[in-house]
């Protein structure tokens, strides 16, 4: 599987990457700074507004307490008022006055009213710019007294227009709308209790305004007496207040109805004003603990908001204040604009200053990934450039590690190399031994290779102070018992370090370094892919080094030992398939042989007589063949070549293989019994005859005639079948005089023979019994159909005739055949053997070096099959 470095989206270079750092460290601690004061001044802005939501709480608890008593006193006095004893119209008109008193010092009340057991109403509204057009009131009307009379038959309902000063306008009578305060909650409440009674909030019947009702039963019990608060009114107190732009507001009773918004809350069908079209205080609500004030999200915008307790004449109110955090946090945001403005012209001073030290500190380090880049193309040839050192300690230690880093790439290739480019195996071994000890900074080293059984190694390469040594006098090392111990860590896979001294020094080592004795060595051990033993690595080392060094030397070393184990596994795998793969073509070539005993070893001779033709082409010194030349991978092509040049004879038959007579082929031994059968019926025919003959003389001479005739056609058929001869055109014209003899067939020829047989003599109906056959004849059972439907030989455009039938056992079509003994099926069945070995070879995954062997296998017979690839 292949390894894809993928490079990351987002790469910057290291100054700039400085310089961004050093800029948000700069950005960050001012940001952090004007974070701080701005949050500072936001809490003190919270706390100003919490005090402000307070004071409007008290003040809205003082506006209750007034508006309480005021309402409370007038609606008493009303009680106790002579108008709850006048029943007629000019008694109600004389307390107008004092009607008109009490609204004009209650500003929050929109009516006063009195409302008698009869179901009589007598009522004065305040008009305003709000309701004047809905009742119809001219323009300087003040007020409007509205007198509903239950008991007049029928009952009727009069309005009085009133200016300013008192003065009645004009009045009209209306139509009566069945109106009957006995049915209202007010009236109810009061009347069935004593005292001041306050209404549940409700939609005001004639306005259609949302409000409460302050009623008292009046002292002649047959009154009650109400005044209506209109909670419109009530919520332009809230405007008054001076609340910050965009803020909400709400009065909420004790049994949390709004008495009052900010802006007006929609009416439901109660009456009661609904917290929908307030989502902002809804929300606070929602989440109101003890602490009362909190920042919130609606939507996307945050808010500031407090919810006051307000204890008003007896009763408890909670005033419910949101304001739009935004304005809160103005002041806070211009002075951290201010902050974030001089924090950026300082940031542009410091700029520069960071840019010039950030390219210092990384242009050492753009050398280095110059250098890496190098590297990484494989280009080892630049020269070091300057700049490359630093004044930091790390970078200026990572430069002289890649500079290290790239001389053992450079010997770590020129390995490789050598596993390519040299073919001799002695040569790769002494120049990957050279690079070895020389990556690894060893004195010397050997290569020692295993026999299969890995009880002897034998010395492969010697080098020695950079010299390579001949090694051919060195005895190869046995794994006896004596020395087993020596070798039990090797053979184990483990690598062995020490010290070479004369009392452990193996003998055949002896001659040659005794003189540089005691020597250090190492020892690591070369094995397959699946852990075979195939030899070790013996390097020497005459330096003195710490434990650490020396470690790391061996660490290196097993790294760069692969590289030998590859070769040498490669090497061993490459002669052993080279040497089953020769095996295998002369298995197959031998079995095609004794498969045509009639060739006489074709097979085995075509490569002797090929290779001597090559031969002496390539001595030839003049003539066409002067600049004839093959490579080693050349005649390993041919040699392969000739050995399979016939290995498609494995698809054609034997039958047809070794056809030796036109008439020959494997049938079935039934018919020579039924002829048997036929020959004895013919001599109990003969002699019964015999006994009974006359005139035997007369005839005789006629019979030894016909006689001898026939034993010379039979010999004359016999003759053509060997096929040695050339037919001539007389000779075909005698097989046919011959082929119309007759003879009688009195046995059923359909029975006794197989199913194949049986299905060809089936084609034709079978002939009444006695039966004259010819002597020789082409009947339609003796043709095979074709079957063969394979299409692999279609895609190499074989341009070979093909028979319309696969087989023609026809008696004289095969004696016929004017020269040899095939005809024209089976002479394309042996044709076909050769398609089938350009088809098999073509097959064949064959490496690089044998590339041509299809080629030159087919070659010679492309030409006789005409094809075209």
């Amino acid at each position: 599987m292949k390894t894809r470095i993928r490079k990351l989206k987002n790469r910057y270079p290291l100054h700039i990457q400085i310089t961004v750092l050093f800029t948000l460290l700069i950005v960050s601690i001012g940001s952090i700074i004007i974070l701080f004061n701005h949050s500072r001044l936001t809490k003190l802005a919270e706390v100003s507004t919490h005090q402000r939501y307070q004071q409007t709480g008290k003040a809205m608890a003082a506006e209750l307490n007034s508006l309480t008593r005021t309402m409370a006193s007038s609606v008493n006095m009303l009680a106790k008022m002579p108008v709850a004893d006048a029943m007629t119209e000019p008694q109600r008109m004389a307390q107008l006055s004092s009607f008109i008193t009490i609204l004009q010092q209650n500003d929050y009340a929109s009516s006063v009213y009195s409302a008698w057991d009869n179901g009589d109403f007598f009522i004065l509204r305040r008009l305003t710019n709000q309701n004047r057009a809905l009742f119809k009131s001219p323009a300087n009307a003040q007020w409007l007294v509205q007198n509903y009379r239950f008991e007049a038959n029928p009952p009727e309902k009069k309005a009085f227009y009133l200016d300013s000063a008192q003065n009645i306008i004009s009045s009209a009578t209306v139509p009566y709308d069945n109106y009957d305060p006995r049915t209202r909650k007010w009236y109810t409440l009061a009347h069935d209790e004593k005292g001041l009674i306050t209404s549940p909030n409700y939609i005001f019947k004639a306005t259609g305004e949302t409000g409460f009702t302050y009623s008292q039963r009046a002292d002649n019990q047959h009154a009650v007496m109400g005044l209506d608060v209109s909670l419109a009114l009530l919520s332009a107190f809230l405007q008054q207040q001076g609340l910050p732009p965009g803020s909400q507001a709400a009065i909420l009773s004790e049994s949390g109805e709004i008495i009052a918004s900010l802006p007006t809350g929609e009416v439901g069908n109660n009456g009661g004003m609904k917290m929908d079209n307030l989502p902002v205080l809804q929300s606070l609500l929602a989440h109101d603990d003890a602490r009362h004030s909190r920042i919130f999200t609606v939507g996307n915008e945050d808010w500031y908001g407090s919810v006051v307790n307000i204890h008003s004449s007896g009763n408890d109110y909670r005033l419910v204040i949101a304001t739009p955090a935004a304005f809160l946090t103005a002041d806070a945001s211009a002075i951290s604009d201010r902050s974030t403005l001089i924090a950026f012209l300082l940031l542009l001073l410091s700029l520069p200053v960071i840019w010039y030290f950030s390219r210092k500190i990384s242009h050492p380090l753009l050398r280095l990934r110059e250098d890496a880049e190098e590297i990484s193309q494989l280009n080892f040839e630049a020269e070091e450039r300057p700049g490359g050192r630093s004044i930091i300690e790390e970078i200026d230690d990572l430069h002289t590690a890649m500079a290290k880093m790239k001389q053992t790439l450079i010997k770590f290739i020129s390995m490789g190399s050598m596993l390519t480019v040299k073919n001799n195996f002695t040569q790769q071994m002494q120049g990957l031994l050279t690079e070895t000890t020389e990556i690894a900074d060893m004195t010397g080293g050997m290569v020692f290779l295993s026999n299969q059984d890995a009880n002897v190694f034998t010395p492969a390469a010697f080098r020695w102070r950079e010299e390579n040594i001949d090694f051919s006098d060195i005895q190869p090392l046995a794994v006896d018992h004596e020395h087993y111990a020596r070798f039990w860590q090797l053979l184990q896979g483990q690598t062995v370090s020490g010290m070479l001294t004369r009392e452990n020094i193996p003998p055949s080592l002896m001659a040659f370094l005794l003189p540089h004795l005691p020597v250090r060595y190492v020892a690591v051990p070369m094995q397959t892919h699946d852990n075979h033993p195939m030899g070790f690595l013996l390097l020497f080392n005459t330096d003195v080094l710490s434990d650490k060094q020396e470690n790391a030397k061996i660490q290196l070393i097993n790294s760069l030992v692969g590289m030998l184990s590859v070769a040498i596994e490669a090497q061993h795998l490459l002669a052993e398939q080279k040497k089953l793969l020769n095996a295998f073509i002369k298995l197959i070539a031998g079995a095609i042989d004794e498969k045509s005993p009639y060739t006489g070893g074709h097979c085995q001779r075509v490569p002797v007589i090929t290779k001597m033709l090559a031969k002496a082409a390539v001595e030839a010194q003049d003539g066409p063949f002067a600049s004839f030349t093959l490579s080693a991978n050349e005649w390993d092509e041919l040699h392969t070549a000739c050995w399979l040049h016939d290995c498609g004879k494995i698809t054609t038959p034997e039958v047809v293989v070794d056809k030796a007579t036109k008439l020959e082929q494997i049938y079935n031994r039934i018919h020579e019994i039924r002829m048997r059968f036929e020959l004895l019926k013919r001599e109990e025919e003969i002699e019964f005859l015999r006994h009974h003959r006359e005139n035997a003389d007369a005839q005789a001479q006629a019979l030894d005639a016909t006689l001898r005739q026939l034993d010379d056609d039979f010999y004359f058929i016999a003759r053509c079948n060997i096929g040695s001869e050339f037919l001539s055109d007389d000779a075909l014209a005698r097989i046919n005089k011959i082929a119309n003899y007759r003879w009688t067939r009195t046995l059923d020829d359909t029975v006794g023979i197989s199913q194949d047989e049986l299905m060809r003599k089936q084609r034709q109906p079978a002939a009444t019994l006695p039966v004259q056959e010819p002597m020789l004849a082409d009947k339609e059972e003796h043709i095979v159909y074709r079957t063969d439907v394979s299409k692999e030989a279609d895609r190499y455009h074989f341009k070979l005739k093909k028979p319309l039938h696969q087989y023609n056992y026809g008696e004289i079509y095969n004696l016929r055949i004017r020269r040899g003994t095939l005809n024209e099926e089976e002479r394309y069945k042996i044709n076909e053997h050769i398609m089938q070995t350009i088809i098999m070879l073509d097959n064949l995954p064959f490496p690089r070096t044998m590339a041509n062997v299809p080629m030159i296998a087919g070659g010679g017979r492309r030409q006789r099959l005409s094809i075209s690839t």
